[in-house]
């Protein structure tokens, strides 16, 4: 029998498949249009970038503190925010800026053209993706050929190097600094107790505060940033991780109140940051090359930078105003310690040369060395006061570790030669015990009393 619904069947058939060929068209085209958006970025925008914006956005330089290097750094933003809302040319800045409807218009002297400017909108309104890996173009550099090298494996195991070391203040805790990671081990034993990961490098610097409660850790990646993490002890929990700087953080300091962090970097700056909220407070700026090291006094009040160019600056802290300058050194000044008495402050670096400075109150326009001596064969990589200010201990490039007489700076015990360079070295809260971290990865403890090393329990 003629069944009359057949022909509607048939029709519906014929168009259920033609909206299915329609769907999968469509889909082929939303992939393609991915695909070409992609490969766009790597194409049209970056190269975009590279020619008109990354002379005064790169990792260096970073007006704005905007890196438009990588597509990364790009999509990161800057001081203001976001550069790129993906999706959206007319809400990001970056359209805003290089069309004038923001001020200053950008690039500088170097406006972009319709045509490019309409290029830009177009790729951020795709939703401005990054470079695809399987539609990107082979990278043919020299560099490329060397990271595609096979891998290889060492001979036997190597220990990332120990370049900080801190007690806790109660003494029952003892902080290492390594290759991303910091190691927190019991003083006594040397036993680790617990491991904090999460670090893109090297660990530097490593500061507990007064209280013992927090653990401030330091580093970054060299000619890109700068990483500021601080830590909940007890609950071993991170509170705030900061990238601040444009360059590794050589030091960092906790005020003895614990309100406040100092750190100071390989880009010539010192930042003093919030420790409660980890915003940034003040940028210190007079050094002419790399800070190395950062000191509060024991007050709070004034603030010690070393550095490279010569010079130890002292700053007043509630203001940011530098007081004054030493300017004693030879050469690059790798470290600073305040005296518990806050009067005076130990110096030594690249010169093998300690020099003691009288500290005067806030208010002083100057200060002034009171001792100086060769101390070491060699740079003197660190130096630290005892508890009560009556011994000094540095550690130099010549693998030496000495103890001092604070008062007279007369050498009281020369350690065992050392298996490598000390990077760090700290005493324990009593006094009876020097801690040092070494190059090749080991640590030391040492009697102050007689400079003899002390076995691990």
């Amino acid at each position: 029998m003629f069944n009359s619904t057949q022909p509607n069947q048939a029709r519906i058939a014929i168009f259920c498949l033609l909206i299915s060929f329609a769907a999968l068209a469509n889909v082929a085209n939303l992939s393609a249009r991915a695909v070409q958006t992609k490969s766009n970025y790597a194409q049209k925008i970056e190269p975009l970038l590279l020619e008109k914006c990354v002379a005064c956005h790169n990792h260096t330089t970073r007006k704005g503190d905007l890196n438009l290097e990588t597509y990364e750094a790009l999509m990161a933003g800057g001081k203001r925010g976001a550069a790129i809302v993906p999706g959206k040319s007319k809400e990001s800045l970056l359209v805003k800026m290089i069309e004038g409807t923001v001020k200053p218009r950008m690039p500088l002297g170097d406006e972009l053209s319709s045509d490019e400017i309409r290029l830009l909108k177009t790729w951020i309104d795709a939703g401005a993706q990054g470079t695809d890996k399987a539609t990107a173009k082979p990278d043919t550099s020299p560099i490329a050929s060397i990271a595609s090298l096979p891998t290889i494996k060492p001979a036997k195991d190597v220990t990332a190097a120990v370049s900080a070391v801190a007690f806790h203040p109660a003494g029952s805790l003892i902080a290492l600094g390594r290759y991303q990671l910091v190691e927190l081990r019991d003083a006594k034993t040397a036993k680790t107790i617990a491991p904090i990961s999460g670090f893109v490098n090297q660990v530097r610097a490593l500061a507990f505060s007064a209280d013992g409660r927090l653990l401030a850790a330091a580093g970054g990646n060299p000619a890109q940033f700068g990483e500021l993490k601080i830590w909940d002890v007890a609950q071993r929990r991170e509170i705030h991780t900061i990238r601040g700087h444009r360059d590794n953080i050589f030091s960092v300091a906790f005020s003895s109140n614990g309100k406040l962090l100092a750190t100071c970097s390989y880009d010539k700056l010192i930042k003093l940051w919030d420790v409660a909220t980890g915003t940034e407070l003040k940028t210190l700026k007079d050094h002419t090359d790399a800070v190395f090291a950062v000191a509060f006094s024991p007050d709070g009040k004034l603030l010690a930078s070393a550095s490279a160019d010569r010079t130890v600056k002292i700053w007043d802290v509630a203001t940011g105003v530098r007081l004054y300058t030493f300017s004693d050194a030879l050469d690059a000044i790798n470290t600073i310690a305040f005296h518990p008495s806050g009067k005076l402050l130990a110096g030594a670096g690249a010169d093998r040369i300690i020099r003691i400075w009288r500290i005067w109150e806030i208010g002083a326009t100057e200060g002034r060395q009171v001792k100086s001596l060769i101390a070491h064969e060699d740079a003197i990589n660190v130096i630290a006061y005892s508890s009560d200010g009556k011994m000094l201990a540095t550690a130099g490039a010549d693998k030496s570790l000495k103890l001092w007489d604070a008062e007279k700076l007369e050498e009281l015990h020369s350690a065992e030669r050392q298996s490598d360079w000390i990077f760090s070295l700290s005493f324990s809260p009593d006094g009876k015990r020097l801690a040092v971290g070494r190059y090749d990865g080991s640590i030391g403890f040492y009697d102050p009393a007689t400079g003899k090393s002390l076995p691990v329990k």
